[in-house]
């Protein structure tokens, strides 16, 4: 396999080592409103009567300069609420809730909507997270080995994650209302290189902050509180609401709505959900693996944005990071898990598979390869462009950094050195997450430079294409703190979700098609 200066090293088996397996291819806040007191124009403080409900959401940014981050899980196990005074109330997330933060760069997570919380003026949420930290890393430094990972190579690390860290939020809780909460996670606080070692320390100062739903900036309607997007697993239906099971990431509950959009699925030739469809049951099937974009409304439920079926069974699907490409043999490369959507059953053959493995992907005779383009227009707005991925059945399509999704028909578990290895018979072209800096801004396409070095882009800039229209409506990009994109501020990092499609010469101008920007 040929060696563009990377190695990709270790397994989740034995995450206190690296062991090398593989050369690799490369690779603010809104007025406050006082509660309801036990007198008109008094502001309730504490002790004011009654409950309500706290929705509580989260998201990530500032990576920190070294190293390269690939996946960074943690597990949630409850968020005790502090009020300015009085007695706090602690919520257990049952069953805890591992988290892997990399997606939350783009991608909000749910953490629940907790019921009686007394009513009161509350000025923090503070997280307990238990057990360790499994991270996946790149040592992009030129000549430091980290935690005894060696330069140009990607590792695993399980550190001590059980800490409290706290988030400064003021926020009122009303008998019987709901009040939305965020906390956002600032990873370059949390994690930096201390000599030889690679330290995380979520007790940090500012490690987490915190805001009021909806935050400022948002472009959401005024009834609704945050998005959740890509959550995906497994279907199951009741009348007009989804059920969506995820193996890695647990379940979320949304109703359609006459808003929700209803997507295809990615094969043209095996349709599902196809154009024209107006109802959930259409749309999708239970036991269908799918993908929901939920709004969090202003009284904690959930409806469902869009949705849209990618394969019509339950069955054996990882979804990865791209960091080994063999030049020398057009049928395997390796990824980095960074989901597992479903698992079949019975008899799945993944069970052993964790986020953050390296996988070896072998596609002796696949199908012809999928684009998930989520309803964006990528076809009509870079003609010819899909043809990079779409249809492709070797590895010519691949690039580091690109996110797919293969469905597994037969699974080796990785042994000592070795790690596991599978046959695919479909990949899917799925979605990249990154944080870069803004170069040149515009409401159609932007620039931007400085990508993680996963990529191994050799440009100084590299092209964003967005899609215009309504936010909340199909096939246009979402704008997360900012209306558009000409008001990204190019001396702030943003945030992407986009399908990554390039061509072999690398020589795309505009290789990523956004469906989400965020810059707070």
């Amino acid at each position: 396999m040929a060696n563009a200066g990377y190695s990709v090293v270790g397994g989740h088996m034995n995450r206190s080592k690296a062991i090398l397996f593989l050369p690799v291819l490369l690779l603010a806040a809104l007025a406050l409103a006082g509660c309801s007191g036990p007198k008109t124009g008094t502001m309730c403080i504490s002790n004011c009567g009654g409950n309500g409900t706290v929705a509580v959401t989260m998201v990530a940014d500032t990576l920190p300069a070294n190293p390269a981050l690939l996946t960074f899980q943690v597990t949630i196990a409850s968020i005790t609420f502090t009020p300015a005074s009085g007695t706090a109330t602690t919520v257990n997330l049952n069953p805890a809730l591992t988290v892997d933060l990399m997606r939350l760069q783009a991608d909000t997570v749910f953490l629940g909507a907790f019921a009686n919380i007394p009513a009161a003026q509350y000025n923090s949420a503070t997280l307990t997270l238990s057990g360790s930290a499994n991270i996946t890393f790149l040592n992009d430094t030129t000549n430091t080995t980290i935690s005894g990972c060696p330069p140009a190579t990607i590792c695993p690390l399980s550190v001590a994650a059980s800490s409290n860290p706290v988030a400064t939020v003021s926020f009122t809780v009303s008998p019987n209302g709901v009040t939305g909460i965020g906390i956002d996670l600032n990873f370059a606080n949390a994690v930096s290189i201390s000599g030889n070692t690679l330290a995380v320390n979520f007790n940090n100062n500012n490690v987490l902050s915190g805001f009021t739903l909806p935050r400022q900036g948002s472009n959401l309607f005024s009834n609704q509180l945050d998005l959740l997007e890509d959550f995906t697993g497994i279907v199951s239906l009741s009348a007009n609401t989804v059920t969506i099971t995820s193996p890695s990431r647990g379940t979320l509950t949304a109703t359609a709505t006459s808003n929700t959009n209803f997507d295809a699925n990615p094969d043209p030739t095996k349709p599902l959900c196809p154009a024209g469809t107006s109802s959930l049951s259409a749309c999708v099937s239970a036991k269908q693996v799918a993908s929901v974009d939920a709004v969090l409304n202003s009284d904690g439920t959930l409806s469902i944005q869009e949705i849209e079926p990618l394969l019509p069974s339950q069955q054996d699907i990882v979804e990865g990071l791209v960091a080994t490409i063999n030049q020398n043999n057009q049928t395997q490369f390796v990824i980095i898990v960074t989901d597992k959507p479903s698992t079949a059953s019975p008899g799945s053959l993944i069970g052993s598979l964790n986020i953050g493995d390296g996988l070896t992907v072998n596609i002796p005779n696949p199908n012809l390869f999928l684009v998930d383009t989520k309803g964006l227009s990528v076809g009509s707005i870079a003609p010819g462009t899909l043809s990079f991925f779409a249809g492709a059945t070797t590895t010519g399509a691949l690039h580091p950094g690109q996110i797919v999704a293969v469905h597994v028909s037969t699974f080796t578990a990785a042994s000592g050195i070795i790690i596991a290895s599978c046959n695919a018979d479909t990949v899917i072209l799925r979605w990249s997450r990154l944080t870069a800096t803004p170069s040149v801004v515009g409401t159609q396409t932007l620039g931007a430079t400085s990508l993680p070095t996963y990529f191994a882009s050799t440009s100084g800039n590299i092209g964003v294409q967005l899609f215009q229209g309504a936010q909340g409506q199909k096939g246009v990009t979402s704008f997360d703190g900012i209306p558009d994109g000409s008001f990204l501020n190019t001396a702030k990092p943003a945030s992407f979700r986009a399908l990554f499609i390039e061509d072999p010469s690398n020589s795309v101008n505009f290789p990523f098609f956004a469906a989400k920007v965020r810059q707070h």
